[in-house]
């Protein structure tokens, strides 16, 4: 009867077991974003639409709001999560890089994009050329002449709206471009001045120039956001001529360059792709351990009006698309869920006739049992008058122990007074220990486990990360302090243990409580 309820219990385990749907999600993904402007909302879009093919990934974003050492703090967080990956823009190459160090030398792959980083602590790199980018906006520049209708005396005069001081893409896009008029002598800048990426800043310093230098021909800015700003102050000032404006990143959508192009607000812009569809096929590659390239270059290309339309109607021939792929999606999920619930209800019905069964076994194995129970009693009545008299003897026993405690009791109070009195010496070995009570190495790990069920060594960090646990609750001392009182020589080390031994850090303990 026992083995029929065991078989049972089983099928029945079976069977909840094969109700429940296991989460398809393996894989954790950290995304460090360095801004939250149009370009990286357009390549977090990219990545989240390229994880419909890729159910077995998961982002999580954070933005670092153009500051490298919020960024630095983000990525040292997506570290201590436990992230099985991180994509990471950086904000400021160099220094950003230390951080990236550490997530590399923590055994997490990194894929760096946009802008790249320095050494070799890295697994991958998708991102643009910025100095072709600006060799891009010399070409395009130098092409305007025959528009601009220069004679011998006249110039291109440029204004250069540059990104924020000393970051890579500004400094490779203003050197691209300078290398690509070097050999125009019709092309003067006549101005250039940093706007750190914003269109406010730009639209400010746009003004101030044309104030002072209103014969400006083309304005290069170095995004689009930027060469926006810069069409708002020439609309408003400029009505004799055309001022052409030229800017990056050309991104198809509502708010982007594209469509900006296709309004007549800007004459062109160069494209710089943030591609998260290739970050994402990068990253599950890495993940699933399949070949990858290492070194991702994304080409860029001059977007004037013929070409943004295309790029426009591609863009919303995608977004259809991907709008229909999800619509699919939610109808296999539902399809799904429906085939759940059949799937459910089938096997309730299996189960109940199962159980029907049982009761019907059951009754007929009752009926046997009950002959038995007559012939057993007497045989029982013997068995319990035995019994009770070694329950007697047994309790006889426990109060002679009761009156005389054991070595072994003595043993244990000894043990926990000398612990007591050294939790906050790191330097107390388990030699002394041993030393104190009189015994070998060997003789107290075999007096510890058979009585406390932990080796010396662990004993003594379990109580001292016990004692850790009733100060944190009870007192306002700091971790560094609770750390040091209760003999850990470094305050990671006993972060470390006690992440170990309660299942989380110590600065959460109130949480817990």
């Amino acid at each position: 009867m026992k083995q029929f309820v065991h078989i049972f219990i089983s099928f029945l385990a079976l069977f909840l077991l094969s109700c429940t749907r296991p989460s398809t999600t393996q894989f954790v993904i950290g995304v460090s974003q360095c801004s939250d402007d149009e370009w990286r909302r357009n390549m977090n879009s990219e990545m989240e639409r390229e994880l419909i093919f890729h159910p077995e990934l998961s982002l999580r974003f954070r933005h670092a709001q153009d500051n490298s050492q919020l960024q630095c703090a983000q990525i040292d967080s997506f570290i201590a999560e436990g992230v099985d990956l991180l994509v990471i823009c950086p904000n400021e190459a160099e220094e950003v890089k230390p951080a990236v160090s550490r997530a590399y030398d923590a055994g997490i792959p990194v894929i760096i994009s946009d802008r790249h980083v320095t050494g070799e602590k890295y697994t991958a790199f998708v991102g643009g050329d910025n100095y072709q980018v600006g060799r891009l906006l010399a070409d395009y520049v130098s092409s305007l002449a025959d528009d601009l209708s220069l004679t011998a005396d006249k110039q291109i005069r440029v204004l250069e709206i540059l990104g924020l001081p000393h970051s890579s893409p500004a400094e490779l896009r203003h050197k691209g471009f300078v290398d690509g008029i070097r050999q125009q002598p019709a092309i003067t800048i006549v101005s250039q001045v940093y706007a750190d990426w914003f269109q406010d800043k730009a639209r400010l310093l746009v003004d101030s120039v044309l104030t002072v230098n209103p014969a400006i021909d083309v304005i290069v800015a170095q995004n689009d956001v930027m060469a926006l700003g810069a069409h708002e102050v020439v609309r408003k000032r400029v009505y004799d001529r055309h001022v052409y404006i030229v800017g990056v990143d050309a991104i198809a959508g509502p708010n982007g360059g594209v469509a900006a192009i296709l309004d007549g607000y800007l004459d062109a812009s160069a494209t710089y792709p943030s591609r998260g569809d290739i970050v994402i096929q990068t990253a599950a590659a890495i993940l699933t351990h399949q070949p990858y390239q290492r070194e991702t270059e994304l080409q860029t290309i001059l977007v004037n009006k013929d070409v943004a339309r295309s790029m426009q109607q591609m863009a919303e021939r995608t977004n259809h698309e991907v709008d229909a792929i999800r619509m699919l999606e939610q109808k296999v999920g539902n399809l799904n869920s429906r085939w759940q619930s059949q799937r459910t209800a089938t096997f309730s019905l299996i189960a109940f006739i199962v159980l029907l069964i049982s009761c019907l076994f059951v009754l007929y194995r009752v009926d046997r049992y009950r002959k038995r129970v007559h012939k057993e009693r007497e045989e029982n009545a013997r068995l319990v008058a035995q019994q009770k008299e070694q329950l007697d003897t047994m309790r006889a026993e426990l109060n002679r122990i009761k009156v005389n405690k054991s070595q072994d009791e003595l043993f244990v109070e000894r043990l926990q007074k000398e612990m007591d009195a050294h939790i906050d010496d790191s330097e107390w070995s388990i030699e002394d220990l041993s030393g104190v009570l009189g015994m070998s190495r060997t003789q107290l790990f075999r007096k510890t486990k058979q009585l406390m069920g932990y080796a010396p060594l662990d004993l003594i960090r379990h109580m001292r990360l016990c004692k850790a646990q009733q100060l944190l609750q009870q007192t306002d001392d700091t971790i560094q302090q609770i750390a040091y009182a209760t003999g850990f020589a470094t305050p990671s080390y006993f972060a470390k243990c006690y992440r170990q031994e309660f299942g989380h850090a110590p600065n959460e303990e109130n949480k817990i409580k």
